[in-house]
């Protein structure tokens, strides 16, 4: 994998400045994290040097690519193209970066949604991505993500998906189905860990 890195790392200089140094700040936060919970850090960097590889590309373009690789989009996707680029990005990592292991793959895929069933690779690269320090000197809710995510990579991860979600409505953002499917995976994990069967009071349906 180490011509996969050192590939990745050259294709920064193809990339726009500010997104080059974005992907720099998340492979230094992932690699860390990946010490402290004992994750394969070249993994862990392969997966974050590639998880923006698609990024700068415009709306156009990745309605375009999604077609061009027959991938099922979703009414979110549609709506936001934007979020097609982690998994856009894996048949380029495959093919052209020689990439094939599922797991870094995944971790692209899904940096931005998030999906049901993250490895703990998957959840540091999501997680990265969004406490590095530059967003995270820009909004002060991070930091207590960034806080679990040392020694609780589910409760960060739960943390910033309702984060997630109350922005969503209130902007009128639409919710990636993976997004939610991960969400209520981390809380029906987190109310069987904490014995809590009780259903927390809900609007009139």
């Amino acid at each position: 994998m180490n011509d996969a890195e050192e590939l990745l790392r050259a294709a920064l200089l193809k990339v726009p400045a500010g997104l080059a140094e974005h992907v720099v700040r998340v492979v230094d936060e992932a690699s860390r994290l990946a010490d402290v919970h004992g994750i394969d850090k070249q993994a862990v960097r392969i997966a974050a040097l590639g998880h923006d590889l698609m990024r700068a590309l415009n709306n156009e373009r990745l309605l375009g690519i999604a077609a061009d690789q027959s991938y099922a989009t979703e009414d979110a996707d549609r709506m936001d193209p934007i979020l097609m680029h982690g998994p856009l990005a894996v048949a380029v990592l495959r093919e052209q970066y020689k990439v094939l292991d599922a797991d870094i793959l995944g971790a692209v895929a899904y940096h931005t949604t998030a999906h049901a069933g993250m490895t703990p690779l998957q959840k540091i690269i999501f997680i990265a991505d969004k406490i590095e320090p530059w967003k995270r000197a820009r909004n002060d809710a991070l930091d207590r993500v960034a806080e679990l995510a040392d020694t609780d990579l589910d409760a960060a991860m739960l943390v910033y998906l309702n984060m997630m979600v109350e922005q969503a409505v209130e902007v009128g953002w639409p919710l990636h189905p993976n997004t939610i499917a991960a969400r209520n995976e981390l809380l029906a994990r987190k109310r069987a860990s904490s014995g809590d069967r009780t259903n927390a009071e809900r609007v009139d349906r």
